[in-house]
């Protein structure tokens, strides 16, 4: 499969025709980026049921991180699936489950003695982690902040920042969540122009909630994301998180690093924790463990995790064996891609400055590795968000073969997440499309 290659209107009649299954029998609560019903899909191509070939430059919202379908996953999930499918492990052990926890545990960013167990999802993962701290520190308090997305169950919700759609209509107040201001260098929410500086007024604020808002006694945890994913792939400082792994031991809380979005790779490293220079009490992890398959995992402290009681954690579907050897296999191809994924993100933060310097639409740029977002703006001067702008950019990049999301609580961000082990050819094609793009959506505004 090569591409991009565009062979009827977008979406084309099968893809209309099958859409309709949608209207009538899903819930229209689930939202869509593309109007397209996918047949295949190989590396960093998607093909729809219409012929049209795509460049996935969303990877299914940071799952595929080493492309579709990749041979040596495929190879694993069969060979796994032809010998067990489950068991469920409170009922009785298995190897890739086991294997999956050490390899885990040898690559996290935690250097002392740790422990990792298997769920199904992202908000599950950050559920338990909120529930063993909680559980360790005999306290109630979870600190989180503005920008965050930690998932959509009645807890994540509750620690999610962005409120329409996540979280409005469902009351997601939950006992004990604390939020506070995150350092957004580009609209600092104390107005300070220097990036470092408002990471350390972002941390007073901290210092202060525990005068005002909530006794660090009565605080379990600090949780928060390397790079704020849905909120618009904000970088905070580095003196930020510093100071949060400072302040976390300046009081006795656990420090919760939710790695779902920016883990396995997609920063060029394996965790994005690694640009920072800290360490994790408690790293939840999702998306890109198990190239599409459902798994996540807590990975922690020993001594937090064996806090818990025999039957505290766990579930029925938890670590499933073909999940496990799935992840097993993704996270050596993983490791084999980093220096081709650091690569690729010098070469899409290079195009994206030079667009950066032509178009005066584009307000910031941003990211790390091959995780890189474009922020758009009406002028750079009041940097009004510029949603339509960002819309007319990502259907104009579909009709030319590129799929792209955005993010942010703005709507007006457009995030870069192709696969971290993509050719550079492919992604050369996919940037000037994407440059194309811009261009076409300024003409027709």
């Amino acid at each position: 499969m090569n591409g991009p290659v565009i062979v009827s209107e977008i979406p084309g009649p099968r893809s209309r025709e099958l859409m309709n299954l949608r209207k009538e029998y899903v819930p229209r609560g689930l939202f869509e980026f593309t109007p397209i019903v996918i047949d295949e899909a190989k590396g960093p191509f998607i093909k729809d049921v219409d012929g049209n070939v795509y460049i996935d430059f969303a990877t299914g919202i940071a799952v595929t991180n080493v492309g579709h379908v990749p041979g040596v996953v495929y190879e694993a999930i069969t060979g796994q699936a032809s010998r067990l499918l489950h068991t469920c492990i409170h009922v009785a052990s298995y190897e890739s489950y086991l294997k999956l926890a050490e390899k885990l545990v040898s690559l996290s960013p935690i250097s002392g003695a740790a422990k990792a167990f298997f769920l199904n999802s992202g908000a599950e993962a950050v559920e338990n982690a909120v529930k063993v701290a909680r559980y360790f520190r005999k306290a109630i308090g979870i600190i989180t902040f503005e920008y965050a997305f930690h998932g959509r169950t009645l807890l994540t919700m509750g620690l999610t920042s962005k409120f329409k759609p996540y979280k409005y209509g469902f009351f997601a107040f939950v006992p004990g969540v604390v939020r506070l201001p995150y350092p957004y260098p580009y609209r600092c929410p104390f107005g300070s122009k220097d990036e470092e500086e408002c990471g350390l007024i972002a941390l007073e604020f901290i210092e202060r909630a525990f005068k005002t808002h909530i006794h660090p006694d009565e605080t379990a945890a600090i949780i928060f994301e390397p790079i704020a994913g849905e909120g618009g792939y904000i970088v905070p400082p580095k003196s930020f998180v510093k100071g949060l792994r400072e302040l976390a031991d300046k009081y006795g809380v656990l420090l919760i690093v939710d790695e779902i979005q920016t883990g396995m790779g997609r920063t060029g490293k394996l965790f994005a924790l690694e640009h920072f220079g800290i360490e994790a009490d408690l790293v939840t992890l999702s998306k890109g463990m198990a190239s599409g398959l459902p798994i996540s995992s807590v990975v922690g402290r020993r001594d937090v995790l064996d806090s818990v009681h025999v039957g505290g954690i766990g579930g029925t579907f938890g670590g499933n064996p073909v999940s496990a050897a799935a992840a097993l296999a993704t996270i050596d191809l993983i490791m084999d891609s980093l220096p081709h994924a650091e690569e690729v993100g010098r070469i899409l933060r290079k195009r994206l400055d030079e667009l950066y310097d032509e178009y005066e639409v584009i307000g910031d740029v941003r990211g790390l590795g091959p995780m890189q977002a474009i922020e758009l703006v009406k002028d750079r001067r009041s940097k009004a968000p510029w949603k339509s702008l960002t819309e007319n950019i990502i259907k104009s990049a579909l009709s030319r073969g590129l799929i792209l999301i955005s993010a942010g609580i703005y709507g007006n961000v457009i995030r870069l997440i192709p696969p971290i082990n993509i050719d550079y050819d492919v992604l050369d094609r996919a940037l000037g499309i994407f440059e194309e793009s811009i261009r076409d959506a300024l003409r027709n505004l």
